[in-house]
């Protein structure tokens, strides 16, 4: 099932409408330099054509920035005073692409004005605010409580949490939700739970309660339970037409460390898919050759410096290759640029705390890094701060044994000392970067880092990728949670 099928129909006519909007600045804003307030329109000259499609190719490419900025989330839009600042940062990202675009081509087709563009900025910020901001927050309210935006939802747990969660959706009409039922194996079908919603079915009757009830959303609420049960539960719900969300403290680590949706105080993780399909696959190593291969060019310099500090800081090659366990357990040489003594790869100290952390022992010590400080180099102190010590990593993608972005790699003894969940954070590609190393690092427990895994598993597009790779270029330069 695709994810994009599962999305609110709000969200594809609030994604049209941030098309149209930024198209027609773009084009109001030409027709303003060429003809200033006269009211003219556009003259007909040879590049004209190639500016109309530019602004529509640029018009949609602004969507997914404002997607960036979260502006299609029902707890920001909303808003008035949050709304308002990510439009306003959504567009700021807007002008400063079209003025980097045109710098850099000199083209044309783009617009080639600092007066156009200051144009642009101008309309397009009215627009947002007046069509967006203002009237379709208004409109949203309005048409949540008709048919055009109502969804009927129903929730998988009648516990307290579930029964908690259903007072808050009576109570407030959050994106037009219609809350219908309950789903329980623990409380029998037919008792009422709250405010004359009933326990409509079993787990095992999901897909008929779903076609009975029309339902286009379901909600995880679930008490009591652990977090296989849980996973379980989810890959259930997400081979269904339904829009699937969580809400449950086995994923609290997703929205401590990533902005989701809210409904009322309860947050609610949206999940697309059990797994990545095989287009996107595709498109994903498709992106990761490219991108890697220019980075490696422009990386050549970097390495060679590198290479001459390692090996004028201490005794050894510069390169460091290590067994590590990839996509469903297979094993692959992992490469990294060489940051601790010769012989460091052999410590069965580590090996101890990393199984003992991988049980669940060393949990509560804020740190997924196991590391020896008095076997690391100068350089390597240097290397491993920055995470520049990743970069050989890139090898690693061109062979396509790890993508840009994924579940980092895990070392074989780790591997055997994984629960069956903790398995499923390895059903893709790993990658040099990921949602726990932009979302934490080092300051998570390993189960937490398991569960930001898997989100990004079961939410993973190429749109989620740039996304991650664009939050690694901070954390690198800050050195946020790196040994």
């Amino acid at each position: 099932m695709s994810a994009t099928t599962k999305y609110p129909l709000y969200k594809y006519l609030l994604a049209t409408i941030d098309w149209l909007i930024v198209s027609a600045s773009l084009l109001m804003a030409l027709n303003l330099r060429e003809h200033g307030l006269s009211g003219n329109l556009l003259s007909i000259h040879p590049s004209f054509y190639a500016e109309v499609a530019f602004f529509i190719g640029y018009g949609a490419l602004s969507v997914f920035i404002f997607q960036y900025f979260n502006l299609y989330k029902v707890n920001v839009f909303l808003t008035l005073v949050d709304h308002s600042l990510q439009v306003f940062k959504a567009l700021l990202c807007t002008v400063i692409g079209i003025a980097v675009v045109s710098f850099f081509t000199k083209a044309p087709w783009v617009v080639d004005s600092r007066l156009a563009i200051a144009y642009f900025a101008g309309i397009a910020i009215v627009l947002s605010v007046s069509l967006r901001v203002i009237c379709f927050r208004k409109l949203f309210q309005w048409f949540s409580r008709s048919e055009l935006f109502r969804r009927n939802a129903i929730i998988v747990g009648a516990g307290e949490s579930g029964k908690s969660l259903a007072i808050n959706l009576l109570l407030h009409n959050y994106g037009g939700l219609n809350l219908v039922g309950f789903i329980d194996d623990g409380v029998p079908k037919g008792n009422v739970v709250f405010g004359g919603m009933k326990v409509l079915a079993s787990l095992s009757e999901l897909e008929d309660a779903l076609q009975q009830y029309s339902v286009e959303e379901i909600i995880i609420c679930l008490d009591g339970v652990d977090r296989v049960h849980l996973m379980n539960v989810v890959d259930r719900a997400t081979t269904t037409n339904a829009n699937v969300k969580i809400s449950s403290p086995l994923y609290g680590v997703v929205p401590s460390r990533v902005f989701i949706e809210q409904y009322g105080d309860f947050p609610v993780v949206g999940i697309t898919q059990t797994q990545p399909s095989s287009l996107n696959e595709k498109y994903k190593r498709i992106f990761d050759v490219v991108v890697t291969v220019i980075v490696l060019i422009l990386l050549v310099p970097f390495f060679i410096v590198v290479g001459v500090l390692i090996k004028w800081d201490s005794r050894g090659s510069v390169f460091f290759s290590q067994t590590r366990m990839g996509k469903n357990g297979s094993a692959f040489n992992f490469y990294k640029f060489r940051s601790m003594v010769m012989g460091s790869d052999h410590d069965a100290g580590r090996e101890l705390q990393a199984t003992q952390f991988v049980r669940g022992a060393h949990n509560g010590n804020g740190s997924t890094k196991i590391v020896n400080e008095s076997r690391v180099t100068h350089v390597g102190k240097w290397l491993r701060r920055t995470s520049l010590d990743e970069l050989p990593q890139l090898f690693n993608v061109l062979k396509g044994e790890m993508s840009l972005v994924g579940p980092r790699p895990c070392l074989p003894y780790e591997w055997d000392h994984y629960e069956e969940w903790h398995k499923k954070r390895l059903s893709v590609l790993p990658g040099c970067t990921g949602m726990w190393q932009v979302s934490g690092r080092s300051a998570v427990g390993f189960d937490d880092m398991v569960v930001l895994d898997i989100y990004y598993i079961q939410n993973a597009s190429l749109l989620l990728d740039l996304r991650l790779l664009l939050k690694t270029v901070p954390v690198i330069l800050l050195g946020t949670g790196a040994k």
